[in-house]
């Protein structure tokens, strides 16, 4: 069975994530203008926190279910495989990590959460509609992407963006102030994407086996890694907010220039989501030049890409925050500029990571993740300021991922190489 990507597929998807991106920036700056007012500022701290938490729990640990299907599903029809199993067996591990993390959030809630979110139950409630919501659209990703089908992987995004964005519109305009509406119309998206696809997939039924016992034993360590990685991305804003109780408008713009500054994460996805059925199906083929072509290429890309992304924070960042955001004062250019650069660190560790994944070297991105989240954390808990500890954090950790991926990536395409032609001289 041989499955190929139609022309225009990364256009595709990356139009899909720019109506998710602008459906989540327009979440926070619709939240900015509603619940702007100084007395509303433990509610707006509260939602940026919610929105920042969907991304860490939800993709932290679904993202790692799509990469894994995406993988084993690739890998399987570079093999002459069915998908259906593999499919199944995502499925079961999906359920699984839902009641999970169903279990994790409300053991948080009385120690942290409830601080977090300001003590609305509400929006508890709407942190456990996107956890459901993550793990059926990742499982679809994971599918569809595998099969390189990247038009209903595309599909995904339109409609979570859409149903995002819509309702929140909607309460907008209607006048709305209840947090936990604003909430819950933000969390709906992810399952309603996924319902949209369903009755897409192809999986037909066989009586072949595909290979599947170590998909959950490599999506532990995926797991593990994405969580940190999403921790890495989204995790600052929410701990600047819990050490600055008395200056909660300071944290607000804090927060809201940080996601500002994240928005060339939003442009990097789609490279991401084409590049892993690519480079497994090389690793698979046993096609190691085309695996480390591939890479290059992509991190050429991202580095172009976040470039302009610092660029754009430097410049046009403090206007956008002010204006767009409704921030109660203007963010400096030195914290974009800084924030920016993280994120283009952040983006080039996540393009060397897809490699180390088709190469089954899940074990060294796991141990990349946690030596950067143990530098990340330990500066953004212990340097005394709040705002200086999360800028710092938010630039070493994600460097230390960065180094310690490329080292692994070299170290695995040069064994690679080397293998074949030792095996060669064995024979002579």
């Amino acid at each position: 069975m041989r499955i190929t990507a139609r022309g225009g597929t990364a256009a595709q998807v990356a139009i899909g994530l720019g109506v998710l991106g602008a459906a989540g920036y327009a979440f926070v700056a619709i939240v900015g203008h509603v619940f702007g007012e100084p007395a509303d500022a433990g509610l707006l701290s509260a939602l940026i926190s919610l929105y920042l938490l969907v991304n860490i729990i939800g993709p932290g640990v679904f993202a790692a279910l799509e990469q894994e299907t995406s993988r084993a599903v690739s890998a399987a029809i570079a093999r002459g495989e069915p998908v259906r199993p593999i499919a199944r067996r995502a499925g079961v591990l999906a359920i699984w990590s839902f009641g999970a993390l169903v279990l994790l959030v409300l053991a948080a809630w009385p120690l942290l959460l409830s601080r977090v979110l300001d003590g609305q139950v509400g929006l508890l409630a709407a942190l456990l509609v996107a956890i459901a919501g993550s793990g059926a659209v990742y499982w679809v990703r994971g599918v569809v992407g595998g099969q390189q089908r990247f038009s209903a992987y595309a599909r995904t995004l339109y409609v979570e963006g859409a149903v995002r964005l819509a309702p929140c519109l909607v309460l907008l305009f209607a006048a709305v102030g209840s947090p936990t509406a604003f909430g819950l119309a933000f969390a709906g998206g992810s399952a309603i994407a996924a319902l949209s696809v369903l009755p897409a997939l192809r999986l037909p039924r066989t009586e072949q086996t595909a290979q599947v016992k170590d998909m959950g034993r490599s999506l532990s360590y995926l797991v593990v890694a994405i969580a940190l990685s999403q921790l890495l991305a989204n995790l600052a804003p929410v701990v600047v907010t819990y050490r600055s109780p008395e200056d909660l408008v300071a944290a607000g713009v804090f927060a809201t220039t940080f996601v500002l500054a994240r928005i060339p994460l939003f442009l990097f996805a789609p490279v991401q989501a084409v590049l892993l059925p690519r480079l497994t199906r090389a690793a698979t083929l046993g096609d190691h030049d085309a695996l480390a072509r591939t890479l290059r290429q992509a991190v050429i890309l991202v580095a172009a890409v976040g470039v302009v992304g610092v660029g754009g924070c430097v410049w046009l960042g403090p206007w956008a925050a002010e204006t767009l955001f409704n921030t109660a004062e203007r963010p400096s250019v030195a914290t974009l500029g800084l924030l920016g650069a993280a994120t283009l660190v952040m983006m080039l560790a996540l393009v060397v990571q897809p490699t180390l994944v088709a190469l089954g070297r899940q074990r060294w991105v796991t141990v990349a993740w946690i030596a950067g989240s143990v530098v990340f954390l330990v500066l953004l808990v212990l340097v005394p300021d709040p705002f200086s500890a999360a800028l710092l954090a938010q630039l070493a950790g994600p460097t230390v991922v960065l180094v310690l991926l490329a080292a692994g990536a070299g170290r695995a395409l040069r064994g690679r190489r080397t293998a074949p032609a030792s095996a060669a001289a064995g024979h002579r």
